[in-house]
């Protein structure tokens, strides 16, 4: 046998191996190997996602939650009522208007099917993060793995919060060269305002057409029913507590304005946890003066100005479309440790870049970048939530028993954006002179970063293009001899 080919006494071989399809025995069991634990990685993230994410959530559904607000603002508009008359709906008025269909039925139907559509357009949004980069083992893999581990998808999907609608536009915004870029981070700006930073890519980019694009998308989807609730509904035309997206120091909000907060009202060890602490998370209850609310605003303008001026000096003022992704994922991971008020579910906006993220490393087998990556993304709320519950129950209740395990377990998320930042960036400068897409062998192009110069970049793609395209040529045998016989025809 010679690799892989059986061979006659004649010295003579099969064209076509009857035993490992034409491939090297090394490359035969490679293959298999690799589809084996890519089952055995799906199975296992299968089965941790429905545990987790599906059945431990069931028995909450017909309990008041979140969701409860956005049902009472679909009455609401359905009686012609402003659903600001609610004090607890501080969000854009296009939910209201999204959840319409839900005020035509009771309020358990309605929590269920919202729980099933969440749960469809989270794995839509990760079927079109993996057809986007490649359709590679590896990034089914690592998006499976963020999906079954990403403890904020529980939490978000315990409270029926808005965030599963956010996740596919940030996918289709990280897609290269999509054409819905611009509308996706437009509709993703109207229903939550955060992805907006991304906006700040666009201009770097220098796509204007796309920039007008997400500008006339967010225009619309902001500005038409803001002009619906003013001509046509009766009751309040705005929050009546907007000053409660200034800042809170409430212990699960995890980013730097609350962690400024909560270092201005400290703990005293072993007395009762600050009021804003403990109920900074109903806006009224929150007594924030109006000091603290500016000083949480600043930290909140000065984060997002210093982050997006590092990117645009890593970029050097432009970004071509292999970076644009990129930064978008940096961009995202900015906006939640500056945002004035980030909740612990809202880093299910984290995990499509960290897939991503977490997939290229592994291709470049730049694994300190992967250990990093991972580190991160436990930090984001794995580790954080695990650790707070353990001291609730340590403790019994929330007490300032021990202020520096409260200090650093509330202040590692926001730390964590900024280290998927720093990481983010350090893609958009290996983008720089890049390969975007390598043929494989299979004929499916699979994404990548490879930090080669410009000019052997486009060497190097064009040899692979050439690879791939032309079939390899037979050995051919005895050509010296048919050379002199058609010579000696033409003779």
């Amino acid at each position: 046998m010679n690799g892989g080919r059986i061979v006659t006494k004649q010295n003579r071989e099969f064209k076509i191996s009857t035993v490992f399809g034409g491939r090297p025995l090394p490359a035969f069991f490679g293959q298999h190997w690799a589809n084996i634990v890519t089952i055995i990685v799906l199975g296992l993230c299968a089965f941790v996602y429905i545990e987790t994410n599906v059945l431990r959530p069931l028995p909450g559904l017909r309990s008041q939650s979140d969701f409860a607000v956005y049902y009472r603002a679909a009455k609401d508009v359905v009686s012609g009522t402003s659903p600001y008359e609610n004090p607890a709906y501080f969000y854009p008025p296009l939910v209201a208007f999204l959840m319409t269909p839900f005020a035509f039925t009771d309020y358990v139907t309605a929590r269920s099917t919202w729980f099933l559509l969440s749960h469809l357009v989270l794995l839509w949004a990760g079927w079109l993060l993996w057809r986007a980069w490649g359709s590679g083992r590896i990034g089914l893999c690592c998006i499976a793995s963020v999906w079954a581990f990403g403890g904020a998808f529980k939490e978000t999907l315990d409270v029926g919060q808005l965030s599963p609608l956010l996740v596919p536009s940030l996918a289709i915004a990280y897609t290269p060269r999509s054409k819905f870029q611009d509308a996706a981070v437009g509709i993703g700006f109207a229903l939550k305002y955060i992805p907006g930073v991304l906006a700040a890519a666009l201009i770097l980019h220098r796509g204007w057409r796309a920039f007008l694009a997400f500008a006339g998308m967010a225009a619309l989807a902001v500005l038409i029913p803001w002009g619906l609730l003013l001509w046509a509904f009766t009751g309040a035309k705005a929050p009546g507590s907007a000053h409660y997206w200034m800042g809170t120091p409430s212990m699960f909000s995890w980013s730097l304005p609350s962690v400024v907060l909560r270092l201005l009202s400290p703990l005293k060890q072993g007395g009762a946890l600050p009021h804003d602490w403990e109920y900074g998370n109903v806006a009224v209850f929150l007594h924030l003066s109006p000091e603290l609310r500016w000083i949480s605003a600043g930290t909140a303008m000065v984060t997002l100005a210093v982050g997006v001026l590092v990117l645009a000096l890593r970029c050097r003022g432009r970004l071509s479309s292999e970076q644009l992704p990129w930064a978008m994922v940096a961009l995202v991971s900015l906006s939640l440790a500056a945002a004035p008020v980030c909740w612990s579910h809202y880093q299910v906006l984290q995990y499509p870049g960290v897939a991503l993220l977490l997939a290229n490393s592994i291709r470049l087998r730049a694994w300190r970048t992967t250990a990093a990556v991972v580190l991160c993304f436990l930090l984001l709320h794995h580790l954080p939530e695990t650790a707070l519950h353990h001291y609730y129950d340590e403790h019994s209740g929330w007490t300032a028993a021990s202020p520096v395990t409260l200090y650093v377990w509330t202040s590692v998320a926001p730390l964590a954006c900024l280290g998927l930042f720093g990481l983010a960036l350090s893609h958009v400068k290996r983008s720089a002179g890049t390969i975007r897409q390598i043929p494989a062998e299979n004929g499916r192009g699979q994404f990548t970063s490879v930090h080669v110069g410009v000019g052997k970049s486009i060497a190097a793609g064009l040899r692979q293009v050439a690879k791939a395209a032309l079939p390899e040529r037979a050995p051919m045998r005895h050509c010296n001899g048919a050379a002199r016989e058609r010579g000696a025809r033409r003779s």
